[in-house]
């Protein structure tokens, strides 16, 4: 019986910090930066050793329009398909996802007013 290992600790810090960054997204690029700074911070918390990635290597799945994607060379360098069959980050990964993506329509259904909180309008 193989070993199942639990990253719950470290979930709990980077969902806090998550929801806050959220509540201060004001555009849909926003929502996707912050979830690729939430997730690069929680992989650096949980991988012994991590290549240089950026934003491309860790993104919301745009093509699904739910879920998450990284990067084949992320996945292959750090040997993350391994930690995530052998422990519980595939599925933190999909809650931060979900969050991200919860905020994300809020915003793509009003843009006029995410537009109105970056640009307002003197006078009103």
């Amino acid at each position: 019986m193989s070993t199942q290992l639990s990253f719950t600790k470290q979930e709990q810090g980077a969902r806090s910090r998550f929801r806050e960054l959220l509540t201060q997204a004001e555009s849909t690029e926003d929502v996707k930066k912050f979830f690729y700074q939430t997730v690069r911070d929680l992989l650096v918390d949980v991988c012994d050793s991590l290549p240089v990635f950026n934003i491309p290597d860790v993104q919301l799945d745009l093509s699904r329009g739910e879920g998450y994607s990284l990067s084949d060379r992320l996945m292959d360098e750090a040997d993350l398909s391994n930690l995530m069959h052998g422990s519980d980050l595939d599925d933190i990964l999909k809650r931060l996802s979900k969050n991200a993506w919860n905020r994300y329509h809020q915003l793509e259904k009003n843009p006029a007013r995410s537009e109105q909180k970056i640009f307002p309008i003197p006078g009103s």
